[in-house]
């Protein structure tokens, strides 16, 4: 079959036509390099908004650290120790356990003024010792054998949760690599052997431009599943409409498993494609895997660290953290009234309580990671696979007409 310059100019305005098929990349998910590094900057999450979220959770979408080459010198710079202690203050983990940390600093407040006013008494400025308010009061101290020995318990329990949270987020950050890799396979593979059939050219741009969207509204429809309802569903429903023909819009927004009605419209556009059983088995085995993908998804997200391991880790912890001022005390006499055991409470309870609450953050990984930034990449990727179909599209047409030939050999273009 012949095409004309004509033929392949309307062609290529109905693809424009149909544009909202396969440009799924919108400037608010795409983003600026300055948008991208407000993203990062936690700090910028008000303490509290009033919407009743802890500020941890607000500021889990600032999270989602989506690297490129600049992030990474950035990362090893040697200033990196400097920058990090300079801005602790600003630091998310301690904004999320300033209650938890403020309490602990009260009780060891607490311990330490009760000791002083009672059987230790206390020393004024300069340095003259008084006798407490009630002598015969016994001092609140603790040996500190009892932490010596439950210390390995504490860090092997924290360990533990730390360990199986991040191998969590990794497991999550892999099965969305598999769903990049499977994506651009379909379309890779689709774009390529859909150029060698002998349809009309607009059968074709709507055949690829179908795949293309098919293959977009994948990751987007798995974002939305794994976020919640409150962060993503308005603006899944309004990508699907901006992006997507209206019954498929609309199906996907009711459907109850979002992300398997995806997979559904995958495989029919590729049975729709004029493709040999080996070409669609090939195509459908890539679909496979975005399956074995949303399933991992599924997994990681219905079922969190047993709670019982959870809840228990958290108990032991804060129990301990309380009765450390008790421990520290007989190891302060040195300091003024044994003073310093109050700081050092607060530092001992921020290392430990961040410890555990980096395990609860990643317990989830879905909500910090940069999933509408691979969405975005993945729909970048279809606009650039139908927009290479194009261009080889154009090249054949005036290969043919140069050499006169009553059909398009597409084995003759090059890669």
């Amino acid at each position: 079959m012949r095409f004309t310059t004509r033929q392949l100019i309307v062609g290529i305005a109905l693809t424009a036509s149909l544009h909202g098929a396969f440009a799924f990349v919108t400037p608010s998910v795409v983003g600026s390099s300055k948008a991208s590094k407000s993203a990062l900057d936690v700090s910028t999450v008000p303490r509290n908004d009033g919407s009743g979220l802890s500020y941890g959770e607000r500021s889990r979408p600032f999270r989602r650290n989506f690297y490129t080459q600049p992030d990474w010198e950035k990362h090893r710079s040697r200033n990196r120790f400097k920058g990090n202690l300079l801005s602790i203050t600003r630091s998310g983990v301690i904004r999320q356990l300033t209650n938890e940390v403020l309490f602990i600093t009260a009780v060891a407040t607490a311990v330490w003024a009760i000791n002083c006013l009672t059987a230790a008494g206390y020393d004024d400025l300069n340095g003259v010792h008084h006798e407490g308010l009630l002598p015969f009061f016994p001092t609140l101290q603790m040996p500190s054998e009892f932490f010596t020995f439950s210390s390995p318990a504490l860090s092997l329990l924290l360990v533990f949760k730390t360990n199986t949270s991040y191998g969590r987020w990794d497991e999550a950050r892999k099965a969305w690599g598999v769903i990049v890799n499977s994506s651009r396979t379909i379309l890779r593979q689709g774009a390529a052997w859909l150029q060698e059939t002998n349809i009309p050219e607009r059968d074709k741009i709507r055949l690829i431009a179908r795949l293309a969207a098919a293959v977009w509204c994948f990751p987007r429809s798995m974002t939305r599943h794994v976020l919640s309802a409150r962060e993503d569903d308005a603006a899944y429903a309004e990508d699907c409409r901006a992006n997507l023909r209206p019954d498929l819009a609309e199906d996907l927004i009711a459907a109850r498993h979002k992300p398997t009605r995806a997979t559904y419209e995958i495989s029919c556009a590729i049975n729709d494609l004029p493709l040999s059983d080996i070409q669609k088995a090939t195509l459908e085995y890539s679909v496979n895997q975005l399956c074995d993908a949303m399933g991992a998804n599924d997994r990681i997200l219905s079922s969190p660290v047993p709670l019982v391991y959870t809840r228990h880790l958290a108990r032991f912890l804060e129990v301990w953290l309380l009765m450390l001022p008790l421990g520290l005390w007989p190891d302060f006499t040195n300091s003024w009234n044994h003073i310093a055991m109050i700081p050092i409470t607060v530092l001992l309870s921020y290392f430990l309580l961040g410890i555990e609450e980096l395990g609860v953050q990643l317990e989830e990984p879905f909500s910090v990671l940069p999933l509408h930034k691979i969405t975005s990449g993945i729909g970048l990727s279809a606009e650039e696979h139908v927009q290479w179909f194009l261009n080889d599209s154009a090249k054949s047409e005036m290969k043919t007409n140069s050499a006169g030939s009553t059909s398009p050999n597409y084995q003759s273009l090059s890669p």
